[in-house]
């Protein structure tokens, strides 16, 4: 007598050739689950025969991998980017059937064992066309729906729970509101960094007498001194160290909407370069621009322009600005990158910490003092992530703005180590696509922005059009405080 019967049938895997070529364990082929490839390099392996016994989901996997490395070494790529299983749940295009509610469950027919039941017959029927429609259509869709910051499981439930009550019952209509109502603690803790998130745009009624300024175009061209002409004020940067696989959909990209790269090196040889000088770097006449950094304070030495069109440029963190912007102004330099990360020429610099908003403001500030406003256009790198921050910072006095961390995330790169890694779970289609549509949305985004404030042109934006909704980042920026005429004083850096 016993409760329960486990069939444990032992198994391994045997082949005499590889067998004989060295490349057989005890039970199962030697292979590497890094590459799934074996000692010789035109042999693969996958499966329960190299990796033990396991589900068939994840043989099905191994089978993904092995395909992905087995095209990488017929394509001549030695070291291919890592594997990892594509994500796609998020181009399914319905949320949820918006008669989920009313929807049964949809049960399999059960047949039973049958006569034969050691031959594993189909005990239940699968589901037709229709019923697999109705059952998936009772799904939440958790990654559409819970992580949004206005419409969440609980507040549809208590939509629906609304809509269901009679209108008579006040009791419960006023439990309802008061839950919905009620405050909640501050999120924020007491030392929250100034951030843009906290500027807002007003809009044009509250500002400015409006002319109907959504039925024109707005203007995100961008000319840089030193001839640079972009098609939106965006640069990219941080993608010196990428591989080939990340590098050469991005270039096709920019050069498509018109964008430079600033970096050590060049991005591709259609895409305009603004080559970023540290130490031991030598200026290359083909650049577009040269972009001079500052080290530990030190002004850079022999900053000339090697050749008759090139743009020339200083990059700056907050506590050289003092030094730099005279410097700058004296030497004919046409451009200023403002480090807000304080780590241009380190790779995703960005990833280390909160970006310092005041070194655009002070910037200003200086250039303003010395009578020299506008004369240098202004360049901010830190933590911009899309079109709203971009109209932010130009509102603040910048003429562009540097995307990097973003576009590392849009092309599929995620957080490791302190710093971003990228695997094969995008193609070269898929990084350029992703690419053009955050260049495209985030010139687009700032466009929006313009127009919302009465502007035709994204460089007319100015600091009038914003308010600060924390003191903290009223004091970084010298925005107002929202609901005061409060401009608070600068501090000192």
């Amino acid at each position: 007598p016993c409760g329960l019967i486990i069939m444990a049938i032992g198994q391994k895997a045997e082949c005499a050739e590889l067998g004989n070529a060295g490349m057989m364990a005890a039970d199962r082929v030697r292979a590497d689950f890094a590459t799934m490839g074996t000692a010789d390099e035109k042999v693969f392996a996958a499966g329960d025969g190299a990796f033990g016994g396991s589900t068939i989901v994840m043989a099905m996997h191994h089978g993904h991998r092995a395909a992905y490395y087995i095209r990488a070494f017929l394509e001549g790529r030695r070291v291919p980017l890592p594997y990892r299983t594509p994500y796609r749940t998020r181009r399914v295009p319905v949320a949820q059937d918006p008669e989920w509610e009313i929807i049964n469950r949809q049960e399999q027919a059960f047949h039973g064992l049958g006569k034969d039941p050691v031959a594993f017959p189909e005990i239940e029927s699968t589901y037709g066309a229709g019923s697999a429609k109705a059952e998936a259509a009772r799904c939440y869709r958790c990654d559409a729906e819970t992580g949004s910051a206005d419409y969440s499981v609980q507040s549809r439930e208590d939509i629906f729970v609304m809509a269901r009550t009679l209108p008579e019952d006040a009791v419960t209509h006023r439990a309802i509101l008061d839950k919905r109502l009620s405050g909640r603690p501050n999120p924020f803790p007491e030392d929250r960094p100034p951030t843009l998130d906290d500027l807002v745009f007003l809009p044009a009624n509250l500002s400015r007498l409006v002319i109907d300024p959504y039925r024109e175009a707005c203007r995100v061209e961008t000319e840089i001194r030193g001839g640079l002409t972009l098609a939106a004020p965006l640069m990219v940067s941080g993608f010196d160290q990428a591989p080939d696989q990340v590098r050469r959909p991005l270039a096709t990209a920019m050069e498509a909407r018109g964008i430079p790269y600033l970096g050590v090196k060049p991005l591709g040889a259609d895409v305009d370069w603004l080559q970023l000088i540290a130490d031991g770097i030598d200026p290359r006449p083909e650049a577009a621009a040269l972009v001079y950094c500052m080290k530990d304070g030190a002004l850079p030495n022999n900053t000339g322009r090697k050749g008759n069109e090139q743009g020339l440029g200083l990059a700056v963190q907050i506590r050289d600005l003092e030094t730099a912007i005279p410097f700058a102004l004296e030497n004919g330099f046409d451009m200023l990158v403002l480090d807000g990360s304080g780590g241009l020429d380190r790779p995703w610099a960005e990833l280390d910490g909160q970006p310092d908003l005041t070194v655009a403001r002070d910037a200003v500030h200086i250039m303003r003092r010395l009578n020299r406003e506008e004369d240098l256009d202004l360049i901010y790198y830190g933590g911009v992530r899309s079109g709203t921050d971009t109209a932010k910072l130009i509102s603040l006095g910048c003429t562009a703005v540097v995307l990097s961390a973003a576009m590392g995330f849009a092309l599929g790169g995620h957080l490791a180590g302190g710093g971003m890694e990228f695997h094969a779970d995008h193609d070269t289609q898929d990084r350029e696509n992703s690419a053009v549509n955050l260049l495209k949305a985030t010139a687009g985004e700032a466009s929006m922005m313009a127009r919302c404030t009465g502007k035709t042109d994204v460089h007319n934006l100015e600091p009038e059009d914003l308010r600060s909704i924390t003191i903290a980042t009223a004091k970084a920026t010298g925005i107002p405080l929202a609901g005061t005429n409060w401009i608070p004083e600068r501090e000192s850096s």
